[in-house]
């Protein structure tokens, strides 16, 4: 019976590698059918040529159809996991597609990432944490009340700290795999086997988007980063892995987010404004763009698997992430300052900004390419 279950889950696996790259291969033709070809111009967008917007459908779609396999083959009601993987992660593509096609309000992207969270809640409530497990300190007890705010601001705060990092080839898509792989690591069952997808389907990804071939689109960072935030609060309830872990994992893209959003109301700015002001646009500006996405992925990875291999280092690995990013957080930081804004009029305002490569037009009624 275990070898028949082994061989079923290897080729749902080896199905989802294929639908994969079926869809990468063909993404000029299925992002045109989609409307979600990403176009250059002269100074909007900086890309050399078209673009599909489909690597995270690369992602997700078979993410989908590996959690649908597994729940027809299991028969099992208790997969509640796997159904808030499939109905919520094809909820939060949707959110990103949209946004693909032509830009939503950032208040209509947050209010359906906070509904999906009250939905995953709803279907398993073994996802809502009745305390926070530290590894180095004394467990906290959290009240259902706390645990539905931590709840939703983790997971509406974590989608849009990946969407905002997405502005440079490899780096979003990298991570993907780097959090993949720890959490294959430290779990096991449907957690593991989920982890086991996105692993295979990020790479292909990653090696796709770092030729320039496709991007994520929002549709990828959206739903693949809120199946993430998922597979990690379950990792923390059922499999006991530690909040230092699990910060350590998200560190960079979040305390980014944080530091971009308290910056731009410093300036009078809205937060979801776009800038040159990012963490990797600073690495960029000194490093080279190359360099720059090997100490981000580097930094990501190396404390991350260390962490997930020895979470008795978690502590020491989330300490020299913080040194590493408040030593190179200063780096550009005035011409950034000075290039966040060009107005040329109150309603025609410029922002230039690397998002997959692009620099991007924002007005009154588009503020978009952040991506947040």
């Amino acid at each position: 019976m275990n070898l028949a279950l082994d061989s079923v889950s290897g080729g749902m696996l080896f199905g989802a590698l294929i639908a994969s790259l079926v869809i990468l291969f063909h993404a000029p033709l299925i992002a045109e059918k989609l409307g979600i070809m990403d176009h250059p111009d002269l100074f909007r967008k900086r890309h050399p040529q078209v673009t599909p917007l489909v690597g995270g459908l690369a992602i997700m779609v078979p993410l989908l159809l590996w959690g649908a396999g597994t729940l027809f083959w299991s028969h099992d009601a208790s997969e509640r996991l796997v159904v808030v993987i499939v109905l919520c992660g094809a909820g939060a593509t949707l959110v990103g597609y949209a946004d693909d096609q032509s830009s939503t309000s950032p208040s209509s992207r947050l209010a359906s990432l906070l509904l999906l969270t009250a939905i995953a809640l709803a279907l398993d409530p073994n996802l809502l944490p009745a305390r926070l497990n530290w590894g180095s300190f004394k467990p906290l007890s959290l009240a259902p009340w706390a645990g539905y705010i931590l709840m939703a601001l983790s997971m509406a705060g974590f989608v849009n700290a990946v969407n905002m990092a997405d502005g440079q080839n490899g780096i979003v898509t990298g991570m993907f795999v780097i959090w993949s792989a720890c959490l294959m690591i430290v779990t096991g069952g449907s957690t593991q086997g989920a982890a086991q997808v996105l692993f295979e389907t990020a790479l292909v990804a990653f090696v796709f988007n770092m030729a320039g071939r496709v991007f994520l689109g929002d549709s990828g960072t959206y739903g693949v980063t809120f199946v993430f935030g998922i597979l990690a609060m379950r990792a923390h309830n059922k499999w006991g892995v530690s909040a230092e872990t699990i910060m350590v994992w998200f560190f960079i893209p979040v305390m980014d987010c944080v530091r971009l959003m308290v910056t731009r109301m410093l300036r009078g700015q809205v937060p979801s404004d776009g800038d040159r002001n990012h963490f990797h646009h600073r690495l960029q500006d000194h490093l080279g763009k190359s360099y720059a996405l090997l100490i981000y992925l580097g930094a990501v990875g190396l404390t991350s698997l260390a962490a997930s291999l020895r979470p008795d280092m978690s502590l020491v690995c989330l300490m020299v992430l913080v040194a590493f990013y408040l030593s190179f957080a200063w780096l550009g930081q005035a011409s950034a300052i000075e290039e966040a804004t060009v107005e040329t009029s109150p309603k025609d305002r410029r922002v230039h900004q690397t998002g997959n490569d692009n620099v991007v037009l924002l007005d009154n009624k588009e503020r978009k390419r952040d991506h947040s």
